[in-house]
């Protein structure tokens, strides 16, 4: 009899997403135009998704821990859910050149089929898509499912496209261009610590002309405590202090800083006169400070019914997502995030398709190349 391993190697990317993504809007109640959805998640996995998934990462995605390119999520608020799915388009060739090629068609298709739009990515994609770039991602693409309204479409940036030693200089210029040059001062504050411990790793921006449309500065905090990063979050202005270190608590069991895998937070800027971010959003990773998923459940459920938010579609969730028996790996369960909205908090639970890895290592360790990017050098392609 083969195994579930065997038996998931044979299917193809776009029949797994398609699966998972109706049960999950099953689990989540939002099954109105579910032919429109899968119809979207089609062609977001196009041409890659009629691949077989295979044994190994023909590509070692940044999606997802062990390599896999689609991961799934739901956002849990007291009074509503969202479904989200985030890919990143497989290249032809297992070269970033290639990637670059398969991310461009993608964001063409959103902007041609469902009305996204990439007037903000035409003024920055030179920098991040430039002519000779180093290894590395070069796009992800995610597309949220409301439980009312459009679809929403947006984009994840590589820092390091030109190369580690230009990643801040790039940020930068890119923010400068969009015309949010004012929050570079709440970024450098909000990196007290200096950029080599709290890294710059991704500028995600909504496809969207909408006024509301926002940029987002993505950060990956090595030997943080949680205590620590909920007093630089009051940078922003709707956070809250006090919810973030006993959250974290509650969801691993760990205390103190974190560093077998680090904490990720992002600053939300909306406004461009605004030199502040309007939120932020901590990103706690689970697989790496647990046992098994089934423990790593337990500490969800706990904190989702202590905050009266809806535990129910969470089981329904896990149990549509997981192939396995939950005590068997660790590795179904990737991060959770905590953002307050109005004094309420919004948690969003993120799955590993588990395509390749059920106990995946740390991924994201620094290393000594990481930590000489304090300065600000010219960029190679401004």
């Amino acid at each position: 009899m083969k195994s579930q391993q065997q038996l998931i190697s044979q299917e193809t990317f776009a029949n797994y997403g398609a699966k998972c993504l109706s049960s999950l809007a099953a689990a989540t109640e939002l099954t109105d135009n579910l032919e429109e959805k899968l119809y979207v998640l089609k062609r977001m996995m196009e041409p890659w998704g009629d691949r077989k998934i295979g044994v190994r990462p023909q590509w070692n995605s940044d999606v997802c821990a062990d390599g896999s390119p689609i991961e799934f999520s739901v956002a849990f608020a007291e009074d509503t859910v969202e479904l989200r799915v985030l890919v990143e388009a497989l290249p032809a060739q297992p070269t970033t050149k290639s990637a670059q090629k398969s991310a461009q068609k993608l964001t063409q298709t959103l902007v041609e089929e469902f009305g996204a739009s990439d007037r903000r990515l035409r003024q920055i994609e030179d920098l991040f898509l430039p002519p000779e770039p180093t290894a590395g991602f070069a796009m992800m693409h995610a597309v949220i499912f409301p439980c009312c309204g459009p679809y929403e479409f947006k984009i994840y940036l590589n820092p390091e496209a030109q190369g580690k030693k230009y990643s801040i200089s790039l940020i930068q210029q890119a923010l400068a261009r969009l015309g949010f040059q004012h929050a570079w001062n709440s970024i450098v504050e909000y990196a007290r610590r200096g950029f080599e411990l709290d890294k710059l790793v991704y500028l995600s921006l909504d496809l969207s002309d909408d006024e509301k449309a926002r940029v987002k500065v993505y950060f990956r905090h090595y030997d943080l405590a949680p205590t620590h990063l909920d007093q630089v979050m009051k940078i922003a202005r709707s956070h809250e202090t006090g919810y973030l270190p006993d959250f974290c608590s509650e969801v691993t069991g760990h205390n103190g800083a974190f560093s077998s895998q680090p904490l990720v937070s992002n600053l939300t800027f909306v406004d461009p006169a605004d030199d502040r971010p309007i939120c932020a959003t901590a990103y706690v990773p689970l697989w790496t400070y647990t046992l098994n998923d089934a423990t790593t459940s337990d500490r969800l459920r706990t904190c989702l019914i202590s905050r009266h938010l809806p535990v129910s579609k969470y089981d329904a969730c896990l149990k549509s997502i997981a192939r396995r028996p939950l005590e068997a790996a660790r590795g179904i369960h990737t991060y959770t995030s905590l953002r307050l909205q109005k004094g309420r908090p919004r948690i969003t639970v993120y799955w590993s398709s588990e395509l390749y890895d059920s106990n995946p290592p740390p991924r994201y360790q620094r290393k000594n190349s990481d930590q000489n990017i304090s300065c600000y050098p010219e960029l190679v392609n401004i």
